[in-house]
Formats: C-alpha cells, sequence, structure tokens
C-alpha cells in the first residue's frame, strides 16, 4: 500500500535572503557572509539556500561577491530585482520605481517564503523587509523567520535613512558603535556587539 504522506519538497524549503548594496554596502556583507560560513555545518544547515538579492542596474556587487567568495558559483544564487530609487533619481519619479520595487519584492517574498532577510542598509532591502514582515504577519512566512539590519559601519551617531525605516519592524537591528547603541537603548531590538566588521 502506498503512503500519502508527503515526502519534502522544495516548497518546505525556506531560502536566506541576503541584499546586497553597492559600494561599501556590499564589502560589509561580503564580510558578514564570510564570518557565517566559518561553522559550515551550522551554516548549512540552518541558513541554506541562500539567495543574493541585487538591483538590476548594480553592475558590481554579484562581482565583488564572487570574489570575496568563490564557493558562490550559480548564477542562480544571484536574483536581479528593481531599485526604488537611484542615485541621483528625482523625489517624483522615486514614487514609482519604489512602488513597482515593493510589487517586486511581495511577490518574490510570498514565492520563496524566506527564514531569515539580512541587509546592511542599501535602499534595495525597505521593500522586502516589509513584504516579509507583512506576508508573516498574514501567515505566509514561517513563524520562526527573522528580519536582520546591520547599519552600516560609517553610522557612528545617526541611523540611515534605511535604518530610521526599518527600526520599528526589525526582529535584531545592529550596531557598531557604542554611541549609537546607547542612543537608541529604549529600542528591545536594538543590538551592539562591539566591532562585527
Amino acid at each position: 500500500m502506498m503512503s500519502t504522506s508527503k515526502s519534502p519538497t522544495t516548497e518546505t524549503i525556506h531560502p536566506t535572503f541576503v541584499i546586497l548594496g553597492s559600494g561599501g554596502h556590499t564589502a560589509e556583507m561580503c564580510k558578514m557572509n564570510q564570518a557565517l560560513l566559518r561553522d559550515q555545518n551550522t551554516y548549512q544547515k540552518k541558513y541554506q539556500p541562500v539567495r543574493y538579492i541585487v538591483a538590476n542596474s548594480d553592475d558590481t556587487s554579484e562581482r565583488h561577491l564572487r570574489v570575496a567568495m568563490p564557493s558562490v558559483t550559480k548564477d542562480s544564487d544571484f536574483i536581479r530585482v528593481p531599485r526604488s530609487r537611484s542615485v541621483g533619481q528625482s523625489w517624483v519619479s522615486t514614487i514609482f520605481t519604489t512602488l513597482w520595487s515593493l510589487l517586486w519584492s511581495c511577490w518574490l517574498v510570498w514565492r520563496d517564503r524566506p527564514q531569515l532577510v539580512l541587509c546592511n542598509g542599501p535602499g534595495t532591502c525597505v521593500p522586502y523587509c516589509y513584504a516579509a514582515y507583512m506576508w508573516r504577519l498574514l501567515g505566509r512566512l514561517p513563524a520562526h523567520s527573522r528580519i536582520v539590519f546591520v547599519e552600516s559601519y560609517c553610522r557612528v551617531e545617526t541611523l540611515s535613512l534605511s535604518g530610521r525605516l526599518l527600526l520599528p519592524l526589525a526582529d535584531m537591528f545592529v550596531v557598531h558603535w557604542p554611541a549609537l547603541a546607547a542612543r537608541y537603548s529604549h529600542k528591545p531590538n536594538i543590538r551592539y556587539f562591539g566591532r562585527i566588521l
């Protein structure tokens, strides 16, 4: 008699979304990913598979990540997405590009159901964090899913715009400087671990 129980499928696999920015954001994210890879067993069991989210107008982040992490070899590890706002873009046109990016992120998060969204400040990450937060509230994402925002190392006393937008909903919000940690010590999701980059 055939068993009617379902075998594990890709539908039960919840990937990790790592959102790359340009320039210093990508350099910082490469260091964080290298730290995760130091403990191969934990990383492979808990955080795999990893999907790297890259803005479609970003020509450098994927190349830099491949150089820093030679183990990332498959093109399928990268997902190209619309950017919310480009440098120098007018604020009026930003309304439309942000809405398009938000719709795209809602669909992608719905489809992949990530267990972790890890980001460190690029504007590209904002709609993905909001989409993950919304779908978790609505039960589409697993209850154990998390949004982790690591503020840019260069933010010493004030939060970035992305940080201010995501502070209310991030499960863990990591800062690098004691002055910033002290300023937001009343926020329960703020974490300060010293220098991690």
